[in-house]
């Protein structure tokens, strides 16, 4: 009878505690249970109970029945219980995640405050970061160096072939050795260069590079800054003295065209004109074909006045109001053409090659006994295509060497060549 009495004790005890954990815990965990727990504990009570006045007054014959029904108790308080426990299992385990994703949360704003730091301190020191990987070619800018090349990030995607190309031809073919002996050694690189925006301003920068390594040893990426040192390079030559080359006429004395500073201050305004505006702009680049021998059988004095007859055809070839005709060079002219797309700029170079050869001049130094030319068509169409005007004058010399090398007296015009191979 002792026992049972204990075990009534025990039921009861377990009855408490399922009230108080449903207090202390959401419904959701115990819901409906709580009330069938309640129900097995409260009979299972009862039976221990009745169990031990049966031993007392000594009734056998329903001993059997309530032993049966407390063996069914039994059976039932952990058959409900267990659903119980595994909701509360769940319940901690979704109160970790939530601790997690919380923990997650403030290490993302973290690093979006670092972040934030590190492009304010970049802007305030001149100083971008750059990343150029190896599997994919692919190369990664900071805002910092949009800014220094004059660019947005919206509107432009770097590549490293604009992005070479927007130094100084010599720079930017230094830049992109040293960047292939940096990738082929697994060294580093300092170097100072010119760069070009798309308004035409030069900036003065300092590139430094260096490759990153993979966990098997192998160049990752080549990982680097650009300093804007444009500023004290300014100070720098407004402390030199006067030039007077800068009062001089920017005017060809040979030919009576526009000269070579001429040609590079209207490519530089004309270039700013068509990325605001969104219109192409075209050039084409010409050159003389064998007047190196021309100037050998005929001399001097008539090679100086074959060049100012080309000059001339040239310049009377039909144009626009602002296409600008230069000589670009010893034996080059360029042809700056506002509003003309890569067709309007063979076109032009078409007319160009008729109006020379329509001059029927002899050249009796080579076996082709005419005087020809060969030219060279490129045109700026979008900031997605190039954002530089060097770049412009690269692909028009391009494709005036493609019309050399396939023998001059015609026409080509820029193709697509890799200028770096990682």
């Amino acid at each position: 009878m002792i026992a049972n009495a204990f075990g009534a004790i025990a039921y009861i005890a377990m009855a408490v505690a399922v009230n108080e954990m449903f207090a202390a815990t959401e419904s959701s965990v115990l819901g409906q249970r709580r009330r069938v727990l309640l129900a097995a504990l409260a009979a299972g009570a009862l039976v221990q109970l009745l169990l031990g006045l049966a031993a007392y007054f000594n009734f056998p014959s329903v001993v059997p029945g309530l032993q049966m029904a407390a063996a069914v108790c039994l059976v039932s308080i952990p058959l409900n219980f267990w659903p119980v426990v595994a909701r509360i299992k769940a319940r901690r385990l979704r109160v970790l995640n939530t601790r997690l994703s919380a923990r997650a949360q403030r290490a993302e704003a973290s690093v979006t405050a670092l972040h934030a730091w590190l492009a304010l301190a970049e802007q305030s020191g001149h100083v971008g970061h750059w990343q150029l990987t190896v599997a994919e070619n692919q190369l990664l800018w900071s805002d910092e160096i949009y800014r220094i090349h004059g660019l947005w990030r919206e509107h432009y995607k770097p590549r490293i072939e604009t992005a070479l190309a927007a130094f100084h031809p010599v720079d930017g073919k230094r830049v992109g050795v040293l960047m292939r002996e940096a990738l082929a050694t697994q060294g580093h690189f300092e170097v100072a260069a010119r760069l070009r925006r798309p308004d035409g301003e030069i900036r003065h920068v300092i590139m430094r590079g260096a490759a990153a390594l993979d966990s098997g040893g192998h160049v990752e990426s080549l990982n680097g800054v650009m300093v804007d040192v444009t500023e004290p390079k300014r100070a720098e030559a407004r402390a030199l003295p006067h030039s007077p080359a800068r009062d001089q006429p920017l005017e060809d004395d040979l030919t009576g065209l526009a000269d070579r500073r001429q040609f590079d201050l209207s490519l530089g305004y004309e270039f700013k004109r068509a990325v605001r505006s969104r219109k192409p702009l075209g050039m084409v680049l010409l050159e003389i074909d064998h007047f190196r021998a021309f100037t050998a059988y005929y001399g001097l004095l008539d090679a100086d006045a074959c060049l100012r007859m080309v000059a001339q055809a040239v310049q009377a070839v039909p144009r626009r109001t602002g296409d600008v005709v230069a000589r670009y060079g010893d034996t080059e002219i360029a042809v700056l053409l506002p509003l003309a797309d890569a067709a309007g700029a063979q076109r032009v170079a078409m007319q160009i090659l008729e109006a020379v050869r329509a001059l029927g001049l002899p050249n009796a130094g080579h076996e082709s006994g005419a005087l020809t030319v060969s030219c060279g068509a490129a045109a700026f169409v979008g900031m997605d295509d190039l954002y530089n005007p060097l770049e412009l004058t690269r692909r028009a010399a391009r494709a005036l060497a493609d019309a050399k090398d396939s023998g001059g007296n015609r026409i080509c015009g820029y193709r697509e060549v890799e200028l770096l191979e990682v």
